[in-house]
C-alpha cells in the first residue's frame, strides 16, 4: 500500500522542520510578549487601549486565517508557499517599523492589524507545509512547535527589555522588525515535494488515506488498462440474455477478472459496437404465419392511408373557400371615396401629392438643427440614460467583483455559522477555543502589569524572569509529547479538561496574590495549565466533533470565537481602569474558565460511562 510506503520511508527533513520550529519562535512572540511593550506605555494611554491591541490581533487572524487556508491549496507549489509566506513577512515587518514613526494610539491599532494579518498569512503556509510533508508525524511536529512559541515566550521579554533600555521605546520597533526579518531565509526553506502533494490532500488526511487505499485495490484487483468486450458472450436477440457481464465457468475467487463486469450497451440502445462496426437490425425468419399477418396488416394500412387523404382533400378544399372569399371581398383602398373612408376608421391612408413631399434638409439646416439648446438637452439626457442604463465594462467588471465577494463572504462566514449553530457539539468546542484565546490576549498579557501592582513592587527584569517562568514550565509539559502523541485521540479531552482545572486555579492564585511568592506559584500553575490546553485543544474538538464535521466547523469556531474575546475585552475594559482592576479582571477570566471546565468535566464523565462502566457492566452481566 502507498500509505504505509509513505509512513515508513518518511523522512524529518530537516531544513523545514528548522525553519518551522523557528518561525514559531518569533511569530507568537508578537502577542505572547506583548505585555512588556504595554508596561513602558501605560502611563501614556488608557489601559483598555493597550488591552485591545492583543484582542485586535487575534481578531484580524481569526477573520482571515480561514480565507488563507483555503486559499493555500492553489497557492502551493514550488514556490507557492514560499512567497506567500514572505508577503506576510513583509506585513509584520512594515507594521512594526510604521510603529515607531507614528502616535502610540495609532501604533496600537497598526501593531493589531498588520501583526495579525501577516502572521496569519505566514500560519496558513506553516499548516499546508506540516500537512503535506509530516501527516505521518504530524502530531510529534506540532508538539515541537508548541515547544518553539514556549521557547518564545521565555526569550523575547528580556529582549524586548535590552531594546527599550538601551535604544528607547520607539526605536526598539524598528530592532524587533529587523529581528523579524531575519525570518526570511527560514521561509525559504518552506518547500513541498510536487509528486508527494499531487498524491496527498492536505485539508482531508483521513479521507485522502482512505481513498489511496481504495484506489490501489481497485487498481490491483481490476487492473488499469482498457479492457475489451468478449464478443463470444453477447446476446444479439434480447439484452436481458447477454452473458457478457457474467463471469466465466473457470473465473475463481484467486484468479484475476481479466474482462469487465459492465455490460456493454445493448443494439437496441447504440447502434454501433466497440469497434465502430454498425449494428444491423433483426431480421425476422419468414414464415407462413408471418405472411397472413403481413397481409392483414397491409390492408389496415391502405384503409388508414385512404382516410388521411379523404381528410386532407376536405382540408385543402375549405382553405380554397376561403381564399376565393377573400380575393372577392378585396378592395383597394386609394379608390375609395370620403363616405368609405369615414366609414372604416380603423385605415387611416395619406394621399401623396407634390405639395405634401418636403424639400430635401441641406447641410447647413442640419448643422443648425445639431447646434440648437433643445437638441443637445436631449441627446445629453439620452447619453445620460444609456450610461446608466448600459454601463460601462469597468462598472460591470466593479459590480462582478462585488458580488463575488459577497457570495465568498456568504460561503465563508454566513453558511458555515447557520450549520454551525445547528450542531450541539459546536457549542462546547466553540467555548473552548474562546478560553484559549482568553489565556492568551488576556492571561498572559496581564501578567507584567499584575507585577508591577505587587507590594513590596517587583523589577521590571523579575516580572521578566516570571514570565520566562511560565513558558519554562509550557515547556515542561511538552516534554510529554511523545506520550500525547502515541495517545488515541479519544482520550485528550481528558487532558484537556485537566489543562482546565489548573488554569482555573492559576488565575484565581493570580487574582488574589499580593507578594512576590504568591505571584510566582500563580506563573508556573497558569504556565502547566496553558500549556495543556495549546498543546490538545485542537485534537479535542476535532474527536469530539467528528472528522467529518471538522473542515466544515473549523472556520466558523475561529471566527466566531474571535468576536467573543472581543465582547469579552470590551466589557472587562470598563473594569481595568478601577483599582486593583487588573486582578479583578483575572478573577472574573477564572469564573468563565471554572464554567467552561465544569462543561468538560461532564463530557468527560459520560465519555468514561459509556467507554468503560457501562462496558464493564455489560461484560460482567454476559459473564454471570
Amino acid at each position: 500500500m502507498e500509505v504505509e510506503e509513505r509512513s515508513q520511508g518518511v523522512t524529518w527533513r530537516w531544513p523545514v522542520l528548522v525553519s518551522v520550529i523557528i518561525l514559531n519562535i518569533c511569530l507568537p512572540s508578537l502577542i505572547l510578549s506583548y505585555g512588556v511593550l504595554w508596561v513602558y506605555i501605560s502611563s501614556e494611554v488608557p489601559l483598555w487601549l493597550g488591552l485591545i491591541t492583543p484582542t485586535i490581533f487575534l481578531l484580524t487572524y481569526g477573520l482571515t486565517q480561514c480565507w488563507f487556508r483555503e486559499a493555500a491549496d492553489s497557492w502551493g507549489g514550488a514556490n507557492g508557499y514560499r512567497f506567500m509566506a514572505s508577503v506576510g513577512l513583509v506585513f509584520v515587518v512594515i507594521g512594526l517599523m510604521v510603529c515607531a514613526f507614528v502616535p502610540v494610539q495609532y501604533q496600537l491599532l497598526l501593531y493589531g492589524v498588520l501583526g495579525g494579518l501577516g502572521s496569519s498569512l505566514i500560519s496558513a503556509q506553516v499548516d499546508a507545509v506540516l500537512f503535506e510533508t509530516y501527516d505521518t508525524r504530524l502530531e510529534l511536529v506540532r508538539g515541537m512547535c508548541y515547544t518553539g512559541q514556549a521557547i518564545g515566550q521565555s526569550l523575547f521579554p528580556h529582549i524586548l527589555f535590552i531594546l527599550i533600555e538601551y535604544y528607547g521605546y520607539a526605536f526598539s520597533y524598528i530592532l524587533l522588525a529587523g529581528i523579524m526579518l531575519q525570518t526570511l531565509p527560514v521561509i525559504l526553506f518552506l518547500k513541498v515535494d510536487d509528486p508527494r502533494r499531487s498524491a496527498y490532500f492536505t485539508r482531508y488526511k483521513e479521507l485522502s488515506q482512505t481513498f489511496l487505499m481504495y484506489k490501489n485495490e481497485i487498481d490491483q484487483f481490476y487492473g488499469t488498462e482498457l479492457q475489451l468486450h468478449n464478443l463470444s458472450k453477447k446476446c444479439w436477440k434480447s439484452p436481458s440474455d447477454d452473458n457478457l457481464h457474467r463471469l466465466g465457468d473457470n473465473d475463481n475467487g484467486n484468479n484475476k477478472i481479466v474482462e469487465t463486469i459492465t455490460p456493454p450497451p445493448s443494439p437496441e440502445e447504440k447502434r454501433r459496437n466497440i469497434f465502430g462496426v454498425e449494428i444491423l437490425p433483426e431480421i425476422p425468419e419468414e414464415t407462413e404465419e408471418s405472411e397472413t399477418d403481413d397481409e392483414s396488416d397491409c390492408e389496415t394500412n391502405v384503409n388508414i392511408s385512404k382516410k388521411r387523404f379523404s381528410m386532407a382533400i376536405k382540408r385543402l378544399s375549405v382553405i380554397g373557400d376561403n381564399f376565393d372569399e377573400c380575393i372577392v371581398n378585396q378592395v383597394r383602398r386609394d379608390s375609395q371615396s370620403n363616405g368609405d373612408i369615414a366609414e372604416n376608421r380603423e385605415y387611416s391612408e395619406l394621399e401623396v401629392r407634390y405639395d405634401t413631399i418636403a424639400p430635401p434638409i441641406t447641410d447647413i439646416q442640419t448643422e443648425k438643427l445639431l447646434n440648437t439648446f433643445s437638441f443637445r438637452c436631449q441627446s445629453a439626457y439620452l447619453n445620460m440614460k444609456r450610461k446608466v442604463s448600459i454601463p460601462s465594462y469597468r462598472v460591470y467588471r466593479i459590480r462582478r467583483r462585488m458580488l463575488y465577494l459577497m457570495y465568498s463572504i456568504n460561503d465563508t462566514f454566513f453558511k458555515p455559522l447557520t450549520r454551525s449553530l445547528s450542531c450541539g457539539k459546536f457549542y462546547p468546542a466553540l467555548l473552548l477555543s474562546f478560553i484559549k484565546l482568553s489565556l492568551m490576549a488576556v492571561g498572559i498579557v496581564l501578567l507584567p502589569m499584575i507585577g508591577l501592582q505587587i507590594r513590596p513592587k517587583i523589577a521590571m527584569y523579575e516580572t521578566n524572569f516570571l514570565m520566562s517562568l511560565h513558558g519554562f514550565t509550557w515547556i515542561c509539559f511538552l516534554l510529554c509529547t511523545p506520550w500525547l502523541a502515541q495517545t488515541p485521540k479519544r482520550n485528550f479531552k481528558y487532558v484537556v479538561t485537566f489543562g482546565l482545572v489548573v488554569s482555573t486555579c492559576a488565575c484565581f492564585v493570580l487574582a488574589e496574590a499580593n507578594n512576590h511568592d504568591s505571584f510566582a506559584i500563580g506563573c508556573v500553575i497558569a504556565g502547566f495549565g496553558y500549556g495543556a490546553v495549546t498543546s490538545c485543544w485542537e485534537s479535542t474538538v476535532q474527536e469530539f466533533i467528528g472528522a467529518r464535521k471538522w473542515p466544515k466547523l473549523h472556520s466558523t469556531i475561529e471566527t466566531v470565537s474571535a468576536t467573543l474575546l472581543v465582547i469579552f475585552v470590551v466589557g472587562i475594559s470598563f473594569v481595568v481602569q478601577e483599582d486593583n482592576g487588573l486582578q479583578f479582571s483575572m478573577f472574573i477570566l477564572g469564573i468563565i474558565t471554572a464554567v467552561v471546565s465544569f462543561v468538560w468535566i461532564v463530557i468527560s464523565g459520560v465519555s468514561i460511562y459509556r467507554t468503560k462502566v457501562r462496558t464493564l457492566s455489560f461484560k460482567r452481566k454476559w459473564t454471570f
